[in-house]
């Protein structure tokens, strides 16, 4: 198959993976008008208690899933055992470590609580959070199968469907009943649970195979590795918000939190494209011209992604600030004081993305032990710079820390995987993209430019990229037909 056809494949699936992915994590934005209103949700206190609980059921689904997810994806293609068999087996080690992890969860709720919110009385939020983590890891494979059999369309209507449904619960218990924060906990369960039940049908083919103790064996040794790597990952996601609830205020976090979330509007696209990537890259890697299709995916990444940044950069305050919703902005004028750290958040996630990219090598060559060492690294330097930065910046050292967290570990994966499987990337004209970069958010920074100047040098970036040499006009062309060169 062509390197076009390829690209082109990719492409889609990444376009439509975005809907969904866009569309889910759109709860949060739709919702910010009555998240950051005090008549639903009291306080920036109560905000930064709600991103504390959802941090930690970020950091718990790690342990929840220890690599199976990726394990399945990883012999669904290039395994020696039956499809089936493998499905069974992953999902039957899933159930095992779900009902005991939530039932540890809700026996040790008071304490954990203590520990995440500083205080045994929100307890009742860990045990509903017990419960997502359970529900959402028993949908997470049959959500793997749809990935690995290409149903990009399938996958996307049923997140959307999910949307849907969070959304009409988060309007009955948090506007009209006026639970707040545990209002918008009781929309996520039965959410889930809904969820569970329609993907249910999907995965009774493959609950035809047969558990097998060597297969189950195999499957640990690809993903219990990823379990440090996973949680060194989430360490740089989300230390910032728990330690700023310790070294600065809640107050503070609830700010930080909702303008961070704008701020991670590039992660929605990087989700969409790693949930098409991975598939996708297993499966060219039996073509010969697999390294050459790998370092025009990175360029073209890594353009879109730029551009993402410096564009919603220039104009999302513009944006948050309207009154959109009755007279509404999107975001409540008690947390404008966050705006500043919305591009350093997106530049982090750019280089996230590019991380993304360079897992090529580790997958291929079954590398994974040493996906710590990327994650590892960024996440001491990320609760290092945290406790030398927030206290002396604010959120704004927050920000730095994250990003300078993900640069780390986007430069140490890109040296591993050119030391074990080279990819022949672009590197002048990547360069050249991420100096454009610097020089535009340090433009707006400095100089605080005005909505028409910012306008003019948008305007006149794509003839910049043609006289760089950047882009050429013909894959211009080629681009706007939807077809990859």
């Amino acid at each position: 198959m062509s390197i076009g056809v390829q690209l082109k494949n990719l492409s889609k699936h990444s376009s439509i993976y975005f809907i969904s992915t866009f569309v889910q994590r759109a709860l949060g934005f739709i919702l910010m008008p009555i998240y950051t209103d005090t008549l639903y949700i009291a306080s920036r206190v109560d905000y930064a208690n709600l991103n504390l609980i959802y941090t930690f059921v970020a950091f718990m689904n790690v342990i929840y899933l220890y690599g199976m997810d990726s394990a399945l994806m990883r012999y669904f293609f290039l395994g020696k055992y039956k499809k089936e068999d493998v499905y069974k087996t992953a999902f039957g080690a899933v159930i095992v470590g779900g009902i005991t992890l939530s039932t540890l969860l809700l026996v040790f709720s008071q304490p954990i609580s203590e520990i995440v919110l500083s205080t045994g009385k929100l307890s009742f939020l860990i045990q509903l959070a017990a419960a997502i983590l359970f529900l959402d890891t028993l949908s997470n494979l049959p959500y793997q199968i749809l990935r690995a059999e290409e149903k990009s369309v399938l996958f996307s209507m049923i997140r959307v469907g999910r949307f849907l449904t969070e959304l009409i619960l988060n309007i009955i218990f948090v506007v009209y009943l006026k639970y707040g924060i545990v209002g918008i906990l009781y929309a996520n369960v039965i959410a889930a649970l809904l969820n569970l039940l329609v993907l249910l049908p999907f995965q009774v083919r493959y609950m035809k195979g047969t558990f097998q103790g060597g297969l189950l064996s195999e499957l640990l040794r690809f993903g219990l590795p990823l379990i440090p790597n996973g949680i060194a990952y989430l360490t740089v996601e989300v230390s910032d918000k728990y330690l700023m609830s310790k070294l600065l205020n809640k107050d503070t976090l609830g700010i930080y939190s909702a303008n961070y979330k704008f701020g991670s509007a590039l992660l929605l696209i990087i989700m969409a494209f790693r949930t098409a990537w991975q598939p996708f890259f297993l499966k060219v890697s039996k073509e010969v011209n697999a390294k050459e299709i790998y370092a025009k995916v990175l360029r073209y990444f890594t353009l879109f992604g730029v551009l993402v940044v410096v564009g919603v950069s220039y104009y999302v305050g513009y944006l948050l600030k309207a009154p959109l919703f009755f007279g509404k902005p999107l975001l409540g004028k008690e947390y404008w004081d966050g705006l500043i750290i919305i591009p350093v958040i997106l530049s982090s996630y750019l280089f996230y993305g590019l991380y993304v990219n360079f897992t090529v090598g580790i997958y291929i060559r079954k590398k994974t032990n040493l996906m710590i060492l990327f994650t590892g690294l960024a996440a001491i330097v990320n609760i290092g710079s945290n406790l030398y930065l927030m206290p002396h910046y604010g959120i704004m050292g927050a920000a730095f820390a994250t990003l300078l967290s993900y640069f780390i570990m986007a430069l140490t994966i890109f040296i591993a995987n050119q030391k074990i499987y080279p990819v022949p990337y672009d590197y002048p004209k990547i360069i050249l993209m991420l100096v454009y970069l610097s020089v535009m958010l340090w433009l707006d920074y400095y100089f605080n430019l005005s909505f028409v100047l910012k306008t003019a040098l948008i305007l006149l970036s794509p003839l910049l990229f043609i006289l760089t040499g950047i882009i050429k006009l013909e894959e211009i062309k080629k681009i706007a037909a939807g077809v990859f060169r």
